[in-house]
């Protein structure tokens, strides 16, 4: 398992933060190669997505997954095909604003097998951070107030 972790500031409560990240309409604008995302079925604590993702060159994705969340504390996205993985969205209140931190997990077992004993972590780090940190800055653009200027 591959985990790579990042963390911003947030000049916003963590109602909005949870807000934004909670609204499956926003998500597309703010998870870099995310397309659409489809709400299968909810409850008040979970629910059932497929998200469609951009491949460049080799089309769209469609993975179907479980989101699950404790409001204004966290998001976990997971999914198991083609690829396991774990988004897990965590946010503490922090000097009047939110701390969050973003940890995205994935096993390349699953897709590639014993290959991906040979997959070096920090070339699979360096490909997400950037995502991560976009995904980061997009939900600060929506939910922190404008500066004048």
């Amino acid at each position: 398992m591959i985990e790579v972790s990042r963390r911003r500031q947030i000049a916003a409560t963590a109602s909005a933060v949870f807000a934004a990240l909670a609204d499956p309409d926003n998500l597309a604008t703010i998870v870099p190669r995310v397309r659409r995302i489809e709400l299968l079925e909810r409850t008040a604590t979970r629910a059932r997505v497929a998200t469609h993702m951009a491949l460049g060159p080799f089309g769209e994705l469609r993975s179907e997954g479980d989101v699950r969340w404790a409001t204004d504390r966290e998001v976990v996205f997971s999914t198991r095909r083609p690829v396991p993985v774990e988004a897990r969205w965590l946010l503490t209140p922090h000097n009047g604003g939110t701390d969050l931190l973003v940890t995205l997990g994935l096993d390349l077992a699953a897709l590639i097998g014993p290959l991906a004993a040979l997959v070096p972590a920090n070339e699979v780090a360096k490909l997400i951070t950037p995502d991560l940190d976009a995904a980061l800055a997009a939900i600060a653009r929506r939910v922190e107030p404008a500066t004048p200027g």
